[in-house]
């Protein structure tokens, strides 16, 4: 049980239910949660209060969390009670995949112990009640997704963001930050485990770090010796699907864990339509366009299957790790996997399970947090109260998805805080919130706090100018063509609702933000705050993420670490990139480091220690770098549909990388080695060169001010100079060059 009991009784209504505060920690019992399934048998039982309900959870050793409901809700048919009495359902575990309801205002849950299957021992209990100089410090890690830096925090007062405001006066903002690739999967496997994706080899919605690391695969060639066995990864129940289509759910690197597992398999060929085929011979090695073939690989600590991942790494030194909403990619995933951890959606599947303490974490976020809308009647927003509590109660409406995420988060934030108490445990508590990614779904109220529609500024450059190379355009709505302006309405309403999806996200940001207050854990928390990737919102002609542009990589990212006094309320210039984040937060909590693997990143933490040390800020990071590929159905027109989020990473056939320094971007977009995973840096490889000039970046930094003409024509000197950097850092970053 617990720490922290009173005895004193204090009756709160809350809609329907009446809580008896007191007896334990203020607020234990969360109104509005009914959580599904992982009832005890005999459930459930009639109590009078939700005291009671608490009591007899912490009486029976096999429940970890309750569900305590009225007797007048109308969602509790399996509940007799009458008058003044409720219902209790005790329970084991929260149930994977199955969404709680977060509005219902009939009931209220809570956890009162850790589930049986968390069963790594917590640390012993420190000897001070207060958290000394010695102690492990507390991380609270928030990720977002698709939030460009147009926040109060950045000086952009046209938005509504209070809560991550006050995070930021703090702590301390990096006015220069910027993920390695802009898209959802691969960034995020980039930042989680600290690699860059050529380290990796991630780059779409296809591959992850925990399959077989198989070395070198052929792109089309298929190999002809015998087919013993033929996985179909693209028909894993629709739980690998993206969008309603079917994904590639693995790809090849799903092939080679296949075959890999398997000690009759000697070769793979995976090819169109998903099928993976495993051979006991590797036979003759035939062309085969689309067919990508290689050997078995390995699980071993020196391949990527076994990296420790950042939440990993603080979970084997001790940390309590909990986690909910989307961390990593929530969609594809994977099938027929000896290991059942890598069966299902997601890259990896279920969050990655070895990231968390067992039973922690939220394994199949699209099943308790959708992120897509109803239909049209949401155009202008959800019907539902500012704080997410849908006027709609019926239990077929589509709840929010951050409200869900933040409510989980709240619930588990109070464990982790009681649990710390009872054992002196730390925890890492990590909250992936889903907006303002598509669709933008947020409620009705949100609007006004944001300038009217009709005053609402758009890109002040809306096309593409022709001095850029057509491909370091990413075809994606609401445009066309790059070269045709968006109509203004379109334009306005995109941003609108963007800025209202953040300032929703905002609001459940603060809420999570409060209960760390709450619990008295503010200052011996360490808080990181950043998004997976930046946004377009019309500039150039460019829309939504996929790109190597500013408005495409570069991301707010905060940092709080109260017992640092020098770093509260700062800012700083380095070029930081996300990759640094893990050795950053490592450093700053005093966790050592995983021995044995080699991180990409950089440690931030001397420049929060010293944010007024220029020459600090200066030398510690020379220049941030990003990627993207590009796969044009259509060469002679190679802006136009030229994505490759399901295209095998040996096909693609063009990568651009960007070199950030403090006075410029330098872009090149270049032919791609599919066998060696790796571009093509000779004269003949060069496909474009892009050079913007970016002399400043602080408050009230405007995208519309930069990157709209390429300078690269008229300063061969500057492309020179920085292609010489560029191509210095490819070379340390292969993924080839860095097996064993």
């Amino acid at each position: 049980a617990m720490a922290g009991r009173r005895t004193s009784r204090i009756a709160v209504v809350l809609g329907a239910v009446t809580l008896a505060a007191g007896g334990r920690p203020p607020g234990e019992c969360l109104p509005y949660l009914n959580m599904p399934e992982g009832d005890l048998d005999g459930m459930p039982l009639l109590v009078d209060s939700n005291v009671t309900c608490a009591d007899k959870c912490e009486a029976e050793p096999k429940c970890a969390l309750y569900t305590f409901v009225g007797a007048a809700s109308a969602r509790s048919s399996a509940c007799k009670a009458t008058g003044e009495s409720g219902c209790c359902w005790l329970k084991a575990t929260e149930v994977s995949g199955k969404a709680p309801t977060v509005f219902d205002a009939h009931a209220c849950s809570a956890w009162v112990r850790l589930p049986a299957q968390a069963t790594q021992p917590p640390p012993p209990r420190p000897s001070a009640s207060a958290p000394g100089p010695g102690q492990k410090k507390n991380v609270l890690y928030i990720v977002v997704d698709d939030l460009r830096p147009d926040l109060v925090a950045y000086g952009q007062n046209f938005t509504h963001n209070p809560a991550i405001a006050k995070l930021a006066a703090g702590g301390i903002v990096f006015d220069q930050a910027y993920c390695q690739i802009a898209v959802c999967s691969p960034s995020r496997l980039s930042f989680m485990t600290g690699r860059r994706p050529d380290h990796a080899g991630f780059y779409n919605f296809i591959d992850h770090f925990r399959q077989s690391d198989c070395g070198v695969a052929r792109p089309n060639v298929e190999f002809r010796g015998t087919t013993y066995r033929t996985v179909n990864t693209g028909s894993f129940g629709g739980g690998c699907q993206w969008g309603g289509s079917s994904g590639a759910c693995g790809g090849s690197g799903q092939c080679c864990s296949l075959c890999s597992q398997d000690p009759n398999c000697s070769a793979w060929s995976y090819g169109p339509g998903n099928d993976c085929n495993l051979k006991s011979s590797q036979g003759e090695a035939a062309p085969a366009a689309g067919v990508v073939s290689g050997l078995p690989g390995s699980r071993t600590p020196a391949s990527h299957a076994l990296w420790t991942s950042n939440p990993q790494n603080f979970r084997k030194n001790g940390y309590l790790c909990l986690q909910t909403g989307k961390l990593f990619h929530t969609e594809e995933g994977g099938v027929a996997n000896n290991d059942p951890d890598l069966n299902g959606p997601g890259m990896p599947p279920n969050e990655d399970p070895p990231s968390w303490t067992p039973g922690l974490s939220m394994q199949q976020v699209n099943a308790v947090a959708n992120m897509w809308g109803t239909g049209p009647d949401e155009v202008d927003g959800v019907a539902a109260t500012a704080d997410g509590v849908l006027d709609d109660p019926s239990p077929k409406a589509n709840q929010l998805c951050d409200r869900v995420i933040s409510t989980d988060a709240v619930a588990k934030l109070r464990l982790a805080g009681w649990n710390q108490q009872a054992t002196g445990q730390p925890f890492f508590m990590a909250v992936g919130f889903r907006k303002p990614h598509l669709a933008f779904r947020f409620p009705k109220p949100w609007l006004a706090s944001l300038p009217p529609l009709n005053e609402t500024a758009v890109a002040a450059h809306p096309t593409l100018d022709p001095s850029v190379p057509p491909i370091a355009h990413g075809d994606h709505a609401p445009a066309t063509d790059p070269y045709t302006a968006v109509p203004k309405g379109v334009a306005q309403q995109w941003r609108n609702h963007y800025y209202a999806a953040i300032a929703w996200m905002d609001s459940q940001v603060g809420r999570v933000l409060d209960e760390l207050d709450s619990l008295g854990q503010t200052q011996n928390t360490l808080v990181v705050f950043h998004a997976d990737h930046g946004w377009s919102l019309g500039e150039h002609g460019e829309w939504q993420k996929f790109s190597n542009f500013e408005h495409g990589t570069r991301v707010p990212l905060i940092i709080r670490a109260p017992w640092l006094a020098a770093s509260v309320g700062t800012r700083s210039p380095v070029l930081a990139e996300l990759i640094d984040v893990y050795p950053t937060m490592a450093a700053l909590t005093g966790v050592p480091l995983p021995p044995g693997e080699h991180l990409d990143g950089t440690s931030l933490a001397p420049a929060v220690a010293a944010p007024g040390d220029a020459a600090l800020a200066r030398d510690l990071k020379p220049y941030a770098i990003s990627q993207y590929m590009r796969c044009p159905t259509n060469v002679s027109v190679p802006w136009r549909d030229n994505g490759c989020l399901f295209t095998d990473r040996t096909l693609f056939p063009v990568m651009g990388y960007t070199l950030r320094t403090p006075e410029y971007r330098y872009t090149e977009w270049t032919r791609w080695n599919g066998t060696g995973l790796g571009p093509d840096l000779s004269p003949e490889g060069l496909v474009g060169v892009e050079l913007y000039s970016h002399h400043w970046v602080g408050l009230g930094y405007s995208f519309d001010a930069f990157e709209n003409v390429n300078e690269a024509a008229g300063n061969p000197s500057t492309v020179a100079a920085l292609r010489a950097v560029l191509h210095q850092a490819l070379a340390n970053q292969s993924r080839i060059a860095s097996l064993p």
